[in-house]
């Protein structure tokens, strides 16, 4: 799942700059805000969550909201056409990321032995930084293929991307949604259940 949607975003994100600089004519400095404001927002709602999490019990949930928001803000991109309107769907995007981060750690804990643990959140952070280099490379491959070798970013090629960058991350929720269960943990107790990693 953490890869797929690394995968996805990776393409949109890593490419979005040229996107704001080359076709909408946007400043350095706002995007450079546009960023800033979308990862304060992912940072601090983080902390909410895990909060809300804990209150609820119901980590898939708030873990399924999560992606499914950041997988709603992706083609949405497809129809950008000003740095403000970038600015709310990234926003939307990191607000995807702070809902789902807490409460996807502490299911992949809960969903793990003792012993078990480290290697269940290694794993999830060795799929993210898979998902994460192999979405840069994707990126750069596909600008380098849709601009005929130029790799001069086009609005239509933006799109191109935002559509490719769109199918990974419907898989990453569908996953979710058919697979992943939320663990019934008792008062208490360590859960002991074998995990399906997020």
């Amino acid at each position: 799942v953490s890869m797929l949607n690394d995968f996805s975003s990776e393409i949109t994100v890593r490419t979005l700059p040229l996107f704001l600089a080359n076709v909408l004519g946007v400043k350095t400095s706002i995007i450079g805000l546009i960023e800033g404001i979308a990862d304060t927002t992912a940072t601090l709602l983080k902390i909410f969550s895990g909060y809300i999490s804990d209150k609820i019990g119901k980590r898939k949930n708030l873990v399924t909201i999560g992606y499914g928001l950041s997988t709603l803000s992706k083609p949405l991109l497809y129809f950008a056409n000003s740095w403000f309107f970038v600015l709310i769907i990234r926003f939307m995007d990191r607000v995807g990321k702070g809902i789902r981060t807490s409460p996807k750690d502490a299911l992949i804990s809960e969903s793990s032995s003792k012993i078990n643990r480290g290697k269940s959140f290694g794993f999830n952070r060795a799929a993210d930084q898979l998902g994460a280099v192999l979405g840069l490379l994707g990126a750069s491959l596909l600008l380098y293929l849709t601009s005929k070798g130029i790799g001069t970013m086009t609005a239509n090629i933006y799109k191109k991307l935002v559509f490719i960058s769109t199918i990974p991350a419907l898989f990453s929720v569908l996953l979710i949604i058919l697979f992943i269960k939320d663990v019934k943990k008792p008062e208490g107790k360590s859960t002991i259940m074998p995990s399906f990693r997020l």
